[in-house]
C-alpha cells in the first residue's frame, strides 16, 4: 500500500502535466495549437493547475520490485480531474478524484476504484511565466487507503524560462516547494521536506525532466504527440537512487484533457 501512495501522488502530477500549458506561459512559445503540450514534471506537483472549463483524465504505471511479492509485475493509479476558478484572474481549484490502484497487485482489496482519495490544488498564475499553489493529496480517502494512507500538504512555485539560442528557442520550466507526508524522506517521517523538478523543452512537444520529490530522484522523457490533441505521454526511470533497498522501477503517465 506504501508504494500505492507514491503511485496516487504521480497519476496528480501527470494530470496537472495533461491539463496545464506550462510551456504556452513563457515567451519563447509560439502562440499555435495551444493545447498540446509536453510534460514538466515525473513525481513532484507544479503549480500550474486546471481552472474553470478544464476536464480530464490520467493514468500512471509502474513495475513493481521483487521483494514486494505482488500477484502483478506492475500497479498504478488513475485520476479523474476537473478545475474551478481562474487562475489568471484570481485562484483556480484542481480538484481530483484518485483511484489509489490500477489492479489489486498485493491482494488487499484495493483494486480498481475500491480505494482512493481526493485532490485540491489552489493555484494562480503570476506575470512572466509563473504560478504559485498550495494543496493537499489523498483526502477524503475510502477503502482500505482510509487507514493505511495520510494525507500530504505541499506549496510550491512554478516558472518558464525562455532560452533563445538565436537559431532556435527553447524553455526551462523550473519547479521548487515543500511538502509533509508522501514529501518526506521516509515513510515514517513526520516532518516537511523540499521538492523540485526541472524540465527542459527542445521543442514545445518534447521534454526531459529531472525530478526529486522529496523522497525519490526520478528522470523522464515527456512528449505531446500530437500537436492539436491534448495528450501527454511521459516515461522514465523511478527511484534512481535504489532507496529502501529498491531497484530502481519503470514509470508512465497517459494523460487527456479537454475544454468546454
Amino acid at each position: 500500500m506504501k508504494l500505492k501512495v507514491v503511485a496516487a501522488t504521480f497519476v496528480l502530477n501527470a494530470m496537472a502535466v495533461a491539463l496545464t500549458s506550462a510551456y504556452a506561459q513563457g515567451p519563447a512559445v509560439p502562440q499555435y495549437a495551444p493545447n498540446s503540450y509536453a510534460g514538466a514534471s515525473f513525481g513532484s506537483p507544479i503549480a500550474f493547475g486546471a481552472d474553470w472549463g478544464t476536464i480530464g483524465a490520467g493514468v500512471y504505471a509502474q513495475t513493481l520490485p521483487d521483494e514486494l511479492d505482488a500477484n502483478d509485475d506492475f500497479d498504478g493509479s488513475a485520476a479523474l480531474v476537473f478545475g474551478l476558478g481562474d487562475a489568471d484572474k484570481y485562484v483556480g481549484l484542481e480538484t481530483a478524484v484518485i483511484s489509489s490502484s490500477l489492479t489489486d497487485s498485493s491482494g488487499s482489496g484495493d483494486g480498481f476504484g475500491e480505494a482512493g482519495g481526493l485532490a485540491f490544488k489552489l493555484h494562480t498564475n503570476l506575470p512572466g511565466g509563473a504560478a504559485l499553489a498550495i494543496g493537499v493529496i489523498g483526502t477524503s480517502r475510502w477503502g482500505v487507503a482510509e487507514d493505511a494512507n495520510e494525507s500530504s500538504v505541499f506549496a510550491n512555485a512554478t516558472k518558464v524560462f525562455a532560452i533563445d539560442t538565436g537559431s532556435s528557442k527553447h524553455a526551462l520550466v523550473a519547479n521548487i516547494g515543500v511538502g509533509d507526508s508522501a514529501f518526506t524522506n521516509g515513510f515514517d517521517d513526520d516532518g516537511v521536506n523540499v521538492f523540485g523538478s526541472l524540465a527542459f523543452y527542445i521543442t514545445r512537444q518534447f521534454s526531459i525532466i529531472a525530478d526529486h520529490t522529496g523522497r525519490f530522484t526520478n528522470a523522464g522523457i515527456s512528449t505531446a504527440p500530437f500537436r492539436g490533441i491534448p495528450v501527454v505521454v511521459t516515461l522514465g526511470a523511478v527511484n534512481l537512487g535504489e532507496r529502501f533497498g529498491s531497484d530502481t522501477q519503470f514509470g508512465g503517465t497517459v494523460g487527456y484533457s479537454f475544454s468546454f
